[in-house]
């Protein structure tokens, strides 16, 4: 099998010649790392030297990111969204918000800036217009140039994950019960900015899409299963709706107490499984049997602090349980970040190699 048939595979519940391996980000200085110091390789080389079947993040074409530009880009966003200097097949909004940025270029929300019926009007200072025909064009170009036998995605927002963060955590579980009718506008105009992009999407040679709106942390989600229901799902809905492809969706944290309702939107995957906050041999058999299961690999200890024999156990023992009948990718259990001892990433590799025939 090419590594996209494997990939695809996967997704459908199948069960390919081997178990895929596909990130849902590897952050570029890890990616310098991994390619001996070069920052012109293509998405097809960083996927050739780890033996990863997909690519839909960012690659640094060239340059390393720096703290500058990560500040550049927070101030000029529709530009960016239009003609990004990097390949990048990413299609999320922007925060909402007063961004900062680390040393390292990673950059963090300070606080959200929609707290009230004001600050919509920020809707049009920082979301890009959605139909914008250039940064189209410009991904189609990247994919018919670096696809080659790869299966390529790309990533998106349902709207959840940027209505919490443009409102902040905080007043947004406040907002829900003083200003329910805000916290719904707010969800309605991020997801069909999505829709809208996703109508554009679906023209594109591309796979699936990976939709990342994290809803919980490792205790349990930020609204219970009422309040899913009628903040949430019907304008995820809408997205879910638009979307012609596969896709996987992602959350970090403990999601059971509301996967019914997240499961009803007919992703084709979950990803990551967090270890610290959900059973992957739970997941495998409550949820496999419905859609596929992606990630489990800790990032928490073993990618990060651990050693290159505890990655090669975890990966034995997570393609054990949940690589079983196939519906499963491997993966870590959110993304690799800068901060993953980069002999754990090689010795994951290695160890995919190893344990994931079938």
């Amino acid at each position: 099998m090419t590594p996209k048939e494997r990939v695809m595979t996967a997704l459908m519940r199948g069960q390919p010649d081997q178990v895929p391996w596909v990130e849902n980000e590897v952050e570029e200085q890890l990616q310098i790392r991994i390619m001996g110091g070069r920052t012109d390789y293509t998405p097809g080389e960083l996927c050739r030297a780890l033996g990863m079947d997909g690519f839909g993040y960012h690659f640094p074409t060239g340059s390393a990111g720096s703290a500058s530009q990560a500040l550049q880009t927070s101030k000029s966003i529709k530009e960016a969204f239009y003609f990004p200097k990097k390949i990048t097949i990413d299609f999320v909004p922007p925060w909402i918000a007063d961004m900062g940025v680390e040393p390292g270029g990673r950059t963090y929300v300070k606080r959200g800036l929609l707290v009230d019926r004001d600050s919509l009007k920020l809707f049009d200072e920082f979301l890009p217009d959605p139909d914008h025909p250039a940064r189209y064009e410009q991904v189609a170009k990247w994919i018919e140039q670096y696809r080659e036998d790869y299966a390529v995605y790309a990533r998106i927002r349902l709207g959840t994950a940027s209505t919490i963060e443009s409102i902040g955590l905080d007043v947004f579980s406040l907002m829900m019960f003083d200003a329910p009718d805000l916290v719904k506008e707010i969800h309605r105009r991020f997801s069909e900015w999505t829709v809208r992009v996703i109508e554009n999407l679906n023209k594109l040679d591309l796979d699936f899409y990976w939709a990342n709106d994290d809803h919980a942390d490792t205790k349990m989600p930020w609204v219970n299963m009422e309040m899913y229901e009628e903040f949430f799902k019907p304008y995820q809905k809408m997205v879910a709706d638009a979307i012609r492809k596969p896709w996987a969706f992602h959350s970090d944290g403990n999601i059971f107490p509301i996967l019914d309702g997240l499961v009803s939107l007919g992703m084709n995957a979950i990803h990551p499984i967090q270890p610290a906050a959900m059973d992957i041999a739970r997941m495998k058999r409550e949820y496999g049997p419905k859609g596929g299961l992606i990630g489990n690999i800790d990032l928490d200890y073993t990618l990060t602090l651990g050693t290159p024999e505890e990655v090669d156990k975890e990966v034995k023992e997570r393609i054990e349980v949940a690589g079983q009948g196939g519906g499963y990718i491997i993966s870590s259990a959110n993304s690799l970040t800068d901060y993953c001892k980069t002999e754990n990433v090689w010795a994951m590799s290695k160890a995919v190699k190893k344990y994931g025939k079938y």
